[in-house]
């Protein structure tokens, strides 16, 4: 569903293109499309609307574990759709379709149909082909505390075992890999200045650091975890 003019049409290797003209001859009976990303740069919704398929956008941030208010919004969604459109597919996505996804998909099947966590998560990995990577989604989706968001972390998306036949490289990947960079980067330096300030110790703040300091902010925000 990505835009080959904005991902894939300088890759010679790419030979198909999975657009939404794909999708809707691949699938059909797809009745709607709940978008969990937090952007609009990946497609147009109009498309999806003019084949005549519902298209419902929820604004979510990456990585942290997804706000209440969102959780109900999705809910709701597929409640409604569900209980008019018993016969056609519902597709959920964020950019990677899987930690976002995961979470959402879990916390329905667990909250809404009663299926234990462990098992809602056994059976989404199941269908996916991968794992949900992000620990803090699964402790929540258990009922654990969660562990901080994986700002120190890549995204490491792993194959389960029988589904090993699919391979999966996110044309997006050089983006998340600037993201981390720009995250660790973050956070190893909130750390170092804990550190400075229960020391005592004090520097001048040069012109250049500040300018440094506030393009760092402005490349890296979770707001834009896409």
């Amino acid at each position: 569903m990505m835009r080959r003019a904005n991902v894939q049409k300088n890759n010679s290797e790419i030979k198909e293109i999975w657009d939404i003209p794909a999708l809707l001859a691949k699938v059909p009976k797809l009745g709607a499309v709940i978008d969990l990303t937090n952007t609009a740069r990946y497609y147009d919704p109009a498309e999806l609307v003019k084949a005549g398929v519902i298209h419902k956008k929820i604004l979510m941030p990456g990585r942290i574990i997804p706000p209440e208010n969102k959780v109900q919004e999705f809910f709701q969604a597929v409640d409604e759709f569900l209980g008019k459109n018993r016969d056609h597919l519902l597709g959920v996505h964020c950019t990677h379709g899987l930690n976002r996804t995961g979470y959402m998909v879990c916390r329905f099947m667990r909250d809404r149909l009663g299926i234990p966590a462990k098992d809602a998560i056994k059976k989404f990995e199941r269908a996916r082909g991968y794992q949900i990577e992000r620990e803090n989604y699964i402790a929540d989706l258990l009922g654990k505390e969660p562990p901080p968001p994986d700002v120190g972390k890549e995204t490491e998306i792993k194959a389960v075992a029988t589904r090993r036949d699919y391979a999966y490289v996110s044309p997006l990947q050089n983006d998340d890999d600037y993201y981390y960079t720009q995250s660790h980067d973050r956070y190893n330096r909130n750390n170092r200045s804990k550190e400075t300030r229960r020391r005592g110790d004090r520097r001048p703040e040069k012109s250049s650091d500040r300018e440094r300091s506030r393009q760092r902010k402005e490349a890296y925000d979770y707001r834009y975890d896409y």
